[in-house]
């Protein structure tokens, strides 16, 4: 561990990282979310806790280790909204933004999910948890919500709006008679005592405080005061209140200021601002104020005094602040990227490289440029913020220190160890060219390297949207425009035959082009655009995703399924060229079959090293197909695994570990499958584990083999104990005869023969019991 103090950039915050995790196992989940943006913490005697929006970790105040607390490790959803401790009741209190809660009592984790699966109209998040002996008073979008710590079950729910409407309640605070609600509307005062808390004409409203009908968003009770804070969105700066008994007085004001929490700790009261710290003492003096972390600015959004008189510190940049003393700061989180931002992911040579952009229809969503890249299991962040809307990164083939960024607006980046080296503009040299002439929007949606190492790119809205960067370094362009006609244009697809397929989406369907390896000679170019018909003739044009899977069909993704070309190589062919939807029978009797998916629409396909189909949807989560798509081997959603959300957008695949990345709307999650790629000979070939001891219970593998190889395990005598057939380039055994017991100890051969038995391996494994 490190100590920093007094100056240092806040891009070089030195940061204490979770120790860096092993390869996963086969069937395993790892999540791979930002730890970056802290939102909330708490703390027990021993251990600090921090919300991430997405995510909680939590450091031993021992020895300072990491954990990390997700779906894969027990907790129910993701989306946090705020955390609480309750040294009282020993329990970590977890508040979601859809209303689901956790509560964590030593090693035990209890959901209550009832407010979440309440049909309520409006807001419905959980803002604040007050604890009040066995009770828990949640500050929620519609009002208050009780929960009996001790049952673990909703006892009351408050409406205390006007009339009973629903009111959205930001926080509540407790002087040991009155309960205090700041609400959207002001601030309702009411007994504890009252047996009718329930009813809307025990809360008051407190009308002599400045703004009375204003939004207050903070309030805590501190040494016999009231503390509220009324929020301005408008004037961006919010005005702190102290109630002395029998006025209101603004509390230390401060132009531009933006006040995210009151927290009492020691005696202390800590209130976190934007760009601001302050703790004030029991004569309500300013005892300390922290600006900045040295020469980086304090985005405080939460923070704690514990009883040692450390500060820890929720920044919104920087995960966990830990200040042991005056000067001295230590920023703590694990390894992750710097947000949970994603649009498009790709693989090579065993990295991971995530775009965290975003388009709308005529426009981006205006992120900075934000690249992630996932190497030797940890993140690495570039965030440049003099663009925007990174959608599509590609690492070279021939290079995997060069990789190239596509942004919406803002061009060609280009990148070698992870500096930018070049950004390639209109004319400058690339035949790249501006929507706004003269301006430098540029969008780019796509990027693919053919067989001779050209790279291709697509530029949307202009006469001539797709460019070449050749091998030597010269660009070249095509004015495929009024052949196109199209205003956007996404992915790109190089084929096995050097056909480059490009996505039109809103419905425009399809474009081809073949420049028959003669890339400066178009008088040999053969293009077409076309509608997708299935062979029922049915048009379905609004497309999202395209693959090509290893026997070379074309699979493409649209708004009622995935339907296929089996024979891409006809595609320039005049006449109707039909794609195929798959039909998987009902298996009832009644010889009807449904379309593959034909509900969902299809936001990413991948294809994995035994040419198996891993399918994104909208809204349905991940779907695993065979190699024909005529059976699922696995459904993945939010409520069956560890998944992050049902909203995938896209999906890769690490041919080398079989690894699959799932990019969500909530952020990134890995499964390690199966299949991995096929090697071109046994030269590689792997064995894990090896030896297997006695407490080992999970998949052998046996990786690094030719494609779909047949593997037999025998005993040192020759007798055959399993059998199979390898996925792609690995196969899976778990450790059983044919009769489904386990193997006794002792020495195993592994016999692999690829398809005409032309390459043939002999590896050993050690069985220990």
């Amino acid at each position: 561990m490190m100590r920093i103090v007094a100056m240092f950039a806040f891009l070089s915050l030195l940061t204490l990282l979770s120790p860096l995790s092993a390869q996963i196992k086969v069937g395993e989940w790892r999540d791979h979310l930002s730890y970056s943006h802290a939102t909330s913490i708490t703390a027990s005697s021993t251990k600090v806790y921090c919300a991430t929006g997405g995510a909680l970790f939590l450091v031993n105040k021992s020895d300072q280790s990491i954990e990390k607390l997700t779906k894969i490790t027990g907790l129910s959803d993701i989306g946090i909204s705020t955390i609480r401790y309750s040294p009282e009741n020993e329990l970590l209190f977890i508040a979601y933004s859809n209303a689901n809660i956790d509560i964590i009592r030593g090693n035990y984790i209890h959901n209550i999910a009832d407010i979440k699966r309440k049909n309520i109209t409006g807001v419905k998040g959980i803002n604040h948890i007050l604890f009040i002996g066995s009770d828990a008073y949640l500050s929620c979008g519609f009002g208050i919500v009780v929960v009996n710590l001790e049952k673990r079950e909703i006892k009351d729910t408050y409406y205390i709006g006007d009339n009973g409407a629903q009111t959205e309640v930001y926080g509540l605070a407790f002087d040991g008679n009155f309960l205090y609600a700041a609400t959207k509307d002001g601030i309702l005062k009411a007994d504890i005592n009252n047996p009718n808390l329930i009813y809307f004409n025990a809360w008051n409203r407190i009308s002599d405080i400045p703004g009375s009908t204003s939004r207050f968003n903070e309030i805590i009770s501190f040494n016999n005061r009231i503390f509220v804070n009324r929020s301005d969105d408008q004037m961006e700066t919010d005005t702190l209140y102290m109630y002395n008994g029998s006025s209101w007085d603004a509390f230390d004001i401060r132009s531009g200021i933006k006040n995210y929490s009151l927290e009492r700790y020691q005696d202390k009261l800590i209130i976190a601002s934007y760009d601001l710290l302050r703790i004030v003492d029991e004569a309500f003096q300013i005892e300390q104020e922290i600006d900045s972390y040295g020469s980086s600015p304090a985005s405080g959004m939460d923070a704690l005094l514990d009883e040692n008189g450390i500060l820890w510190i929720a920044d919104y940049y920087a995960g966990i602040i830990k200040c042991s003393a005056p000067g001295y700061f230590e920023s703590i989180k694990p390894n992750g990227p710097f947000t949970d931002d994603v649009f498009n992911m790709t693989v090579n040579d065993g990295s991971l490289y995530v775009a965290g952009g975003g388009m709308k229809i005529n426009t981006g969503v205006f992120n900075p440029g934000e690249v992630y890249i996932f190497r030797n299991d940890s993140w690495q962040s570039i965030v440049d913020y003099s663009v925007r809307d990174i959608l599509y990164v590609l690492s070279d083939p021939l290079d995997p220190k060069r990789f190239y960024a596509g942004s919406w607006g803002h061009g060609l980046m280009e990148y070698y160890n992870r500096e930018l080296v070049h950004h390639y503009k209109e004319s400058d040299p690339s035949t790249l060219q501006s929507v706004i002439p003269g301006d430098d929007y540029i969008r780019i949606g796509g990027l693919a390297f053919d067989s001779d190492h050209n790279l291709w790119i697509t530029n949307s809205g202009v006469s001539s949207p797709v460019s070449v960067k050749k091998r030597d370094g010269s660009w070249k362009s095509f004015p495929y425009g009024t052949l196109i006609n199209a205003p956007t244009i996404t992915g790109i697809i190089v084929t096995q035959l050097d056909h480059k397929w490009l996505v039109l989406p809103r419905g425009f369907g399809l474009f081809a082009f073949d420049n028959n390896g003669t890339i400066d000679d178009e008088n040999d170019d053969r293009f077409r655009k076309f509608s997708i018909i299935d062979q029922d003739g049915n048009t379905l044009n609004d497309v999202y995703s395209i693959a090509e899977d290893l026997e070379g069909d074309i699979w493409v993704g649209t708004n009622q399924g995935p339907l296929v070309y089996y024979n891409p190589e006809n595609i320039f062919l005049e006449g109707t060229l039909t794609a195929q939807r798959i039909k998987v029978p009902r298996n009832d009797g009644s010889g009807l079959a449904d379309y593959l998916l034909g509900t969902e629409t299809i936001t990413s396909i991948a294809v994995d090293g035994a040419n198996r189909k891993w399918i994104g949807t909208a809204d349905a989560g991940v779907f695993l197909l065979t190699e024909d798509g005529l059976q699922e081997i696995h459904h993945f959603n939010e409520s069956n695994s560890p998944l992050l959300s049902n909203q995938i957008v896209s999906i890769a695949i690490d041919h080398l570990s079989g690894e699959v990345f799932f990019g969500t709307g909530k952020g990134v999650i890995s499964f390690r499958s199966t299949a991995t790629g096929g090697a071109g000979d046994f030269r590689d070939v792997y064995v894990f584990p090896n030896p297997v001891r006695q407490d080992y219970s999970g998949p052998i593998t046996i990786t690094g083999l030719v494609s779909n190889v047949n593997v037999k395990i025998t005993d040192i005598s020759g007798n055959i104990v399993f059998e199979t057939t390898s996925l792609g380039g690995q196969a899976i055994w778990d450790g059983r005869n044919f009769s489904g017991e386990r193997v006794h100890s002792g020495v195993y051969l592994i016999l692999c023969t690829n398809e005409d038995g032309s390459k043939t391996h002999i590896t050993k494994l050690l069985f220990l019991h």
